[in-house]
């Protein structure tokens, strides 16, 4: 009986995905084909996370690939994984409920899942080719499962992300739940390759391609972070995605290293709460192709949307000195968007300047110096200086009483002055004399 609700819920979920007209994942996993479940045939057991079980998954996953692939199932229970390789051709099925907590050691970098493929040859991620995997899916069973972190401190040193795919083609992400506590790190990045090869235009991939990430979410990200960030990536689709905290689809290109960009990135239905913006646009050094946004929400958050110009670092510059400020294609369109005002924003102390001088007693200096927890402050933020264009449309607005009639704002709708000026008189009026401890939010 067990197995035969599995096997209907899976045939389902197929069925309602391959009739998603913008899919971007083409479906390759068969409901009638190699089906193992890592408790019966593995021996994985329900502890509540007290051990890590990472090898166990891993061979799993080692073994289901080298029998040509099939889908692996995790069953409802509470486990403790990280660093685990997905392979090409295998798709990993979590039931619903299930509860991951990541194996995170004190003072490290962690990542529960990778979508990579797995250097086992000792060259280093440097020397690496063109290899890559293709055809894997992480996805929920009968509804979301949950990657739980929420109860670590963010510290110094410390890092989580939940997925990170990188040298993939072909993979879906979908159903997930992240429970955060404003540590570092987005809960899923895409990425290009680390090879130092100059060109790689003519590898069939050099970067996460040809996926779709849908119906996930996270709760509590930093505001320097949030749901998904893309460094690198191309033909990407992300659908119902939510984020309570930070930036939602957070499309801010690598500011250091090679083969930075995105290219044909398509969402719709992106939705932040409580954060910074929904979908955010900043291109740094690299040339980044067309990207179109339809559905766009964002509640008691500082916009729905941002738009930057493009900008060089200085640890860019000093690798390349020939780098140029980036941007984004001519024509990239972001539309549908709903902006409803709130008083939780996460907004930036750089925004002084454009937060109404009534609101400043509302705001709330957060540990994290670089923001405020506050008021909305507009729909659209667009400060590309005409660098290059984004077709905005449909912007509405709800509960605004300062910039309801200013869809758009630009760099001209700011007070005049300097930031850094205003936000020491706003400290020192209200009696902020010993700057709180600071800790690095770079939005990487």
């Amino acid at each position: 009986m067990k197995l035969t609700l599995i096997l209907g819920l899976m045939t389902l979920t197929l069925i309602s995905w391959v009739t998603t007209a913008s899919a971007r994942y083409q479906e390759t996993m068969d409901p009638n084909g190699s089906a193992k479940n890592l408790k019966s045939d593995y021996g994985l057991v329900d502890d509540d996370a007290k051990t890590n079980q990472s090898s166990l998954l891993q061979k799993a996953v080692n073994e289901v690939a080298a029998a040509g692939g099939g889908r692996l199932i995790l069953p409802k229970g509470t486990y403790q994984f990280a660093k685990v390789y997905l392979k090409s051709n295998v798709h990993l099925l979590i039931e619903k409920d299930t509860i991951i907590k990541p194996y995170w050691p004190e003072g490290t970098k962690t990542v529960v899942f990778i979508l990579d493929f797995e250097d086992t040859s000792g060259k280093g991620p440097r020397q690496r080719g063109n290899e890559f995997i293709e055809n894997v899916s992480i996805r929920g069973l009968g509804g979301r499962f949950i990657v739980d972190y929420s109860d670590r401190e963010r510290r110094e040193g410390e890092g989580v992300r939940t997925v990170l795919c990188r040298m993939v083609r072909n993979f879906l992400i979908s159903d997930l739940d992240i429970k955060d506590n404003f540590t570092v790190y987005c809960g899923l990045t895409m990425t290009p390759t680390r090879s130092r090869n100059e060109n790689v235009k003519n590898w069939e991939i050099s970067r996460a391609t040809d996926g779709t990430i849908r119906n996930c979410r996270i709760f509590n990200a930093s505001p320097g972070y949030g749901l998904v960030q893309l460094h690198g990536a191309q033909s990407l689709h992300f659908e119902d995605l939510y984020a309570k905290g930070g930036v939602t689809l957070r499309l801010e290109t690598g500011a250091v290293g090679d083969h930075t960009a995105v290219y044909d990135i398509t969402a719709r239905n992106i939705t932040s709460e409580n954060g910074r913006c929904a979908v955010m646009l900043g291109p740094h050094s690299a040339n980044n192709g067309l990207v179109h946004v339809d559905g766009v929400t964002s509640k008691s958050s500082t916009y729905a949307v941002t738009i930057g110009r493009g900008n060089v670092k200085k640890a860019e510059q000093a690798r390349n000195p020939d780098a140029k400020p980036g941007r984004f294609a001519d024509g990239c369109s972001i539309k549908n968007i709903h902006a409803i005002f709130g008083q939780d924003a996460q907004v930036k102390t750089h925004e002084m300047m454009n937060i109404p001088e009534e609101y400043y007693d509302d705001l709330r200096l957060r540990k994290v110096t670089k923001f405020f927890d506050g008021p909305s402050i507009g729909a659209v933020k667009d400060h590309t200086n005409g660098t290059y264009r984004v077709d905005i449309e449909n912007v509405t607005l709800e509960g605004f009483k300062h910039n309801a009639d200013k869809k758009i704002l630009t760099p001209e709708d700011a007070r005049p002055g300097k930031w850094a000026q205003a936000l020491r008189k706003w400290k020192s009026d209200r009696g902020i004399s010993v700057e709180p401890k600071k800790v690095s939010d770079s939005g990487k």
